[in-house]
């Protein structure tokens, strides 16, 4: 697995470092040598409030943040119009429901918690939102752009721009990252 997202460059030297210091050292110390490795690695990640902000720096997060940002403006501009109908209540329980996934998928993730608790598929649920947000969203925004009322448009659009520039890359990226995991990268054979 890339571990790019996670690890600066100093925390990949030291490691390296330790490791190859270790190859030519005697067994009980090569496993000395390879925990240090570790140790150092996972040191060097940078956290603020306890969230690894390589992540949130990264495609991923930026991608999480954007998918958030437009599907807050398309559920708030929603619900400002006034009035119930049904295509408004399908998209409210759509939106609102995977803004909070997307939100408890992003500090999963800025704080590792997924290698905490591998159990749960993180990478799996990622991909399913990100590609059921993708097809949904447009669907539901063009329910709500029928109805001609100047907010519901504005919401719709909103929706629209949530779905291509958040959730379609995010799918893209997110399949990627869930392959990595599933697949980890091997050492190529010379």
């Amino acid at each position: 697995m890339s571990q790019s997202y996670y690890t600066s460059d100093a925390g990949r030297d030291a490691g390296a470092a330790a490791w190859n210091a270790a190859q030519n050292a005697p067994p009980e110390v090569k496993s000395a040598a390879a925990d240090y490795a570790t140790q150092q690695a996972k040191a060097e990640v940078k956290k603020t409030c306890g969230l690894d902000m390589t992540y949130v720096r990264s495609r991923n997060g930026a991608l999480k943040g954007s998918q958030l940002g437009w599907s807050f403006l398309a559920f708030f501009l929603m619900c400002i119009q006034m009035g119930i109908s049904i295509g408004k209540v399908f998209f409210a329980l759509f939106i609102f429901p995977t803004m909070l996934c997307v939100i408890v998928l992003f500090f999963a993730f800025a704080t590792q918690l997924y290698e905490k608790k591998p159990q749960v598929p993180w990478f799996q649920a990622d991909v399913g939102i990100s590609a059921g947000a993708t097809v949904v969203y447009p669907i539901m925004a063009i329910i709500i752009i029928t109805t001609g009322r100047p907010l519901l448009i504005a919401s719709g659009i909103f929706a629209i721009v949530a779905a291509g520039l958040g959730f379609a890359p995010g799918t893209y990226y997110s399949y990627q990252r869930y392959r990595e995991s599933k697949y980890p990268a091997t050492e190529q054979l010379p």
